[in-house]
């Protein structure tokens, strides 16, 4: 069971990389990512990862996205308390858990629960948050920034770079009660950056 546990807590912060440690796509750089809904079963099977994996962590299956890369599907689970149109402002309050992502290989049914999506405020900037995707044996897989505006979270992530990383690319929009992915790009596993 993944915990999550830090929601809210002051402390420490999360371990945002520096710039030059994230990979950076050229602008002709990556393939475009499908950014889908998932079908019902598939969003059923991600449901019932995520219930064994991080119970506490309320999900709509009807919110889910589909995204695919090489041999796998990343399953993005926004959880509701971060859907919730009136609780955008708490993003640069408090360390806040958004979701997560279950994974499965295209030749398999079973979904794992393997990161955490997570935003904390950036200290002196007062409507910026840090947004991570982050394993859960605690490295970063994706890092980057948002920003908050009339409501919504405005966000760009981009791989961190670590053995075996892939250059990517993911921005997107969270509010009104949705996540819209408008661009999602990266270099094919096997690809050299």
């Amino acid at each position: 069971m993944m915990a999550i546990l830090f929601e809210g807590k002051q402390g420490t912060a999360l371990p945002f990389p520096c710039t030059d440690e994230l990979l950076e796509l050229e602008d002709c750089g990556g393939h475009a990512i499908p950014v889908l809904r998932p079908a019902p079963q598939a969003a059923r099977a991600a449901m019932a990862a995520l219930q064994q994996a991080a119970p506490q962590l309320e999900c709509d299956p009807e919110q889910f996205l589909s995204l695919r890369l090489g041999r796998a599907e990343y399953m993005v689970c926004m959880a509701r308390q971060a859907l919730a149109p009136d609780r955008a402002g708490n993003l640069l309050k408090q360390k806040t858990v958004l979701g997560a992502v279950a994974t499965r290989a295209m030749d398999e049914d079973v979904y794992r629960i393997d990161h955490m999506l997570l935003a904390e405020p950036v200290a002196g900037l007062a409507c910026s948050v840090h947004v991570l995707v982050q394993h859960r044996s605690g490295e970063l897989a994706m890092a980057g920034w948002g920003e908050l505006a009339a409501g919504q979270l405005l966000f760009h992530l981009h791989a961190v770079n670590r053995p075996g990383a892939v250059p990517a690319a993911i921005a997107g929009c969270l509010g009104g009660g949705r996540l819209e992915i408008t661009h999602a790009a990266a270099r094919l596993p096997g690809e050299r950056h």
